[in-house]
């Protein structure tokens, strides 16, 4: 335990440092973007991935196995499950031109908030139905200028092994918009950093998997529920392997 609290304590020092060295120049670039391009924040989305490149690369322990099925869609909605915070910057890692949902709510904490906003993280607040539609308005936009959303399917972190119920917004929108689905299935990240941990607990080299399956496309189902269903059971069925 105090070895893994050492390493929390690099881990952070590390991400953080990182965030601190790249965030200025990045907020420097998307200033500069802003009034020529809608989406500046692919920049910042950028940049954001080469420190999640660098992080994962110096943590010391842990191993990123990340296997993508080939022949991904350029726009998609991905759905993914979610054992920890870690979760975020393997996303991050290899998707693009994204926007990504969560319970979190980052703005509690100022700073934070503006550059997971700039990143494309969106907190879903539930007690406002406004807002919800506003943010739905916003992915559908995103979708027809053919970018990327990502949910984190079960709407809340499982354990990697068992799945919980899945959420049907992801679906009810790839229904509504004739996009794929492509299932992202990440292992072994809660046994590094679980829910409520601040210390990582990982062996001598802890391995984490991410794997796509093959794009789901909308027309080969009747309704979002059976759309639902099956990415359901071949998730589930890549959980156990």
């Amino acid at each position: 335990m105090r070895l893994g609290c050492i390493a929390s304590s690099f881990a952070f020092i590390l991400f953080f440092g990182l965030i601190g060295l790249f965030v200025f120049p990045s907020l420097i670039i998307y200033a500069l973007f802003y009034p020529f391009d809608k989406y500046p924040q692919d920049k910042f989305q950028y940049l954001s991935s080469v420190i999640y490149k660098i992080f994962f690369a110096l943590m010391p322990g842990i191993r990123l196995d990340i296997n993508l099925s080939e022949n991904l869609p350029d726009s998609a909605i991905y759905v993914s499950t979610h054992q920890s915070n870690l979760d975020y910057p393997i996303l991050g890692y290899f998707i693009k031109k994204y926007i990504i949902m969560t319970n979190m709510n980052f703005k509690k904490i100022p700073f934070i908030s503006q550059v997971g906003h700039l990143i494309g993280i969106r907190h879903l607040d539930k007690r406002n139905l406004g807002k919800i539609n506003n943010t739905y308005m916003e992915f559908e936009q995103m979708l027809k200028e053919n970018r990327n959303i990502v949910f984190f399917v079960e709407g809340t972190r499982g354990n990697g092994i068992t799945l919980g119920k899945f959420k049907k917004g992801a679906f009810r929108l790839a229904m509504k918009m004739n996009k794929p689905i492509v299932p992202v299935v990440i292992q072994g990240t809660g046994d590094i950093l679980s829910k409520g941990n601040f210390c990582f607990s990982h062996n001598r080299e802890s391995k984490i998997r991410v794997r796509t399956l093959d794009a789901i496309y909308p027309d080969k189902f009747s309704n979002e529920n059976d759309m639902l269903k099956y990415t359901y059971k071949i998730m589930s069925e890549s959980c156990q392997k």
